[in-house]
């Protein structure tokens, strides 16, 4: 605690917030909030997209004034609190804890931040393990006694504001990405009908050779141990490699499984959303196989290219295709090998492919970019704000980063 910044200075919880427990009692039109991770205070029915799961009867619901906060008292640790700041009086669950800010010394933006900071979810989970009214839970008394870092008042509102401009421009960011990605998905669609039209087809068992992968669940006794793709790694246009994991298979059934750069991947269904998803695998890790719900598609690259092939089949068209052979219950559909192997498949000439994926390589280079530029934002935005929560930086050096951007 020592060699604190200048007007900086150690208090508990308890000493600059007040625990608030006035109930809705008979008040009419309150709004019910409910308090999540990411979005903090949210309309209830918003979250739970038009269900209502709270009681007809308010009465003994808590009131949460403009400016005040609330937390879910067993989810604390998670990240579940928010400030109120779009209603005159709002309400949450009577299992929630509300409390409010001494003002003159708090900016109430400026807490917001500091209460959803990786410093006090590890000291919330400190307290958590401590409770013992309620197992998991944080109540007032628990949480009142969390020691907190603040800088004056005047320090404090210009971090909140540092903070929300960067917010404001990952926003206007995240738009352009989401802009640029549907500019990129209807050239793709417009793209390929030109590309596709009157041109012969050929069944893609003709054309490719289709296998699936291996069987989880086997007793192998000896072998090798080698990296393996799950259906949740093969996403809507890319593979994901940020967590894999590994099986045993026998040395003699490695090549059956192996896949090579080249290879499109297609899953073969369950929820809809998973029905014929699928990407060209890059060969980024070598060796490494797939799972028996992933269906691996080897192209003769003299007939069909694989980012073509790709692109064919996660199209308007051929999501079609895979919805109209699918074998069907209550949201759930799959696909076999045989099924696969019947989809007719366009087949434009090789050079009319190669420009196609010429195209779409640059479209997606451009994204690439725009993705990378938000990723920077977020990641800036986050060092920035873990710095000037605790003083390691201070506001006239934040801002000048913030305007170099």
């Amino acid at each position: 605690m020592n060699n604190l910044p200048e007007g900086w200075r150690w208090l508990a919880l308890g000493e600059v917030t007040r625990e608030e427990s006035l109930r809705v009692g008979r008040r009419q039109e309150v709004k019910v909030l409910s308090s999540t991770k990411h979005h903090g205070l949210v309309p209830s029915d918003q979250y739970f997209k038009n269900r209502t799961i709270y009681s007809s009867d308010l009465s003994n619901y808590k009131l949460v004034p403009r400016n005040c906060f609330a937390y879910a008292t067993n989810h604390l640790a998670e990240g579940s609190i928010g400030l109120q700041s779009q209603y005159d009086l709002a309400c949450v669950s009577p299992v929630y804890t509300v409390f409010s800010c001494d003002l003159n010394q708090v900016d109430e933006n400026y807490m917001f931040r500091l209460l959803k900071s990786p410093p006090l979810m590890v000291a919330y989970g400190a307290h958590e393990q401590a409770s013992v009214d309620r197992r998991g839970a944080i109540r007032y008394r628990d949480f009142s006694r969390i020691y907190v870092l603040l800088p004056t008042k005047a320090e404090q509102r210009r971090i909140a504001e540092i903070l929300d401009a960067l917010d404001d421009q990952i926003i206007c960011q995240g738009k352009v990405v989401e802009k640029l990605g549907s500019v990129m998905q209807g050239l793709a669609e417009e793209q390929l009908s030109l590309v596709t039209r009157n041109v012969k087809t050929a069944y893609l068992g003709e054309i490719s050779n289709v296998g699936s992968g291996v069987t989880l669940g086997g007793e192998v006794e000896s072998g090798v141990e080698l990296p393996y793709l799950r259906v949740a790694n093969v996403q809507d246009g890319y593979i994901d490699t940020s967590e894999m994991k590994k099986v045993r298979v026998s040395r003699s059934e490695v090549a059956r499984y192996l896949l090579e750069a080249g290879d499109v991947l297609l899953t073969e269904g369950g929820d809809i959303d998973k029905l014929g998803r699928g990407a060209v695998w890059d060969g980024r890790i070598d060796p490494c196989l797939c799972q028996n719900h992933i269906f691996r598609v080897r192209c003769r690259q003299d007939v069909v290219r694989p980012e073509f092939l790709a692109a064919y089949t996660g199209s308007t068209k051929g999501k079609a295709y895979f919805l109209s052979i699918a074998k069907q219950t209550t949201n759930l559909a799959t696909i076999n090998s045989t099924q696969l192997k019947e989809m007719p498949i366009p087949l434009p000439s090789i050079a009319e492919q190669d420009s196609f994926i010429r195209l779409m390589k640059d479209v997606k280079s451009r994204l690439d970019s725009e993705v990378a530029a938000a990723d920077k934002l977020v990641a800036l935005k986050q060092g920035l704000a873990e710095d000037l929560l605790t003083g390691r930086v201070r506001v006239p050096e934040a801002e000048a980063v913030v305007e170099s951007l």
